[in-house]
């Protein structure tokens, strides 16, 4: 159901959502602007994800905390869900938003194992139409390999930034989990439960 290259994005997101103590939110809250606000996140974020210190259960905990407050977590649940959010009841939506937070979560948080000394680099950041929307440009420097563009769709609520989207070389996690979850209902004649149903069977 989930292909390789989400799992690679979803993979490179965790440099941004992990942190190494809670302390470090107002540090972040007050980034000048949001290329700021991305390296600050992850720098401490490889901090964390190789501190051997920190035991699975501890990293899966602050991993959920994280995402909950770095992700916009409803704009993206409803925009992963696609033409089937207004068919969703509101129990169905409350359930969907519960089950693909845990999903990530507890999908991901043991994949800083991965990490192989890749460094992000800031290259600049632009205004979109709206003034609150921001896109992030930056690259993933690997040894003996090209560049990676990531580019981080960021908005900005009330006295913090949020991160609505990560695009790895022009794909689009949300976009790309829109389209596969959306198949997945289609397959299942627009039954919304068993996508539910699914996410917390791998959660």
């Amino acid at each position: 159901m989930f292909s390789k290259r989400l799992v690679l994005v979803i993979f490179f997101s965790f440099f941004f959502i992990s942190s190494p103590a809670k302390q470090s939110f107002n540090y972040f809250l007050a980034a000048d602007d949001p290329g700021s606000y991305v390296m600050e996140m992850t720098k401490n974020a490889i901090d964390t994800l190789t501190n051997k210190s920190i035991t699975q259960t501890e990293k899966e905990e602050q991993f959920g905390e994280l995402f909950d407050t770095n992700f916009d977590v409803p704009s993206i649940s409803r925009f992963v869900l696609g033409k089937y959010w207004k068919q969703a009841s509101k129990d169905q939506k409350k359930e969907f938003r519960t089950a693909f937070r845990n999903y990530v979560v507890k999908s991901y948080s043991s994949r800083f194992t991965d990490y192989a000394g890749e460094q992000l680099k800031l290259v600049n950041y632009e205004n979109e139409k709206n003034p609150k929307l921001f896109i992030v440009h930056t690259v993933l420097e690997r040894k003996d390999a090209p560049l990676i563009k990531v580019d981080w769709r960021v908005g900005k609520k009330k006295d913090k930034y949020v991160v609505l989207d990560i695009i790895i070389e022009g794909i689009s996690l949300a976009v790309t989990q829109r389209a596969e979850f959306v198949s997945f209902i289609d397959q299942n004649e627009g039954n919304i439960n068993k996508l539910i149903s699914l996410l917390n069977e791998k959660s």
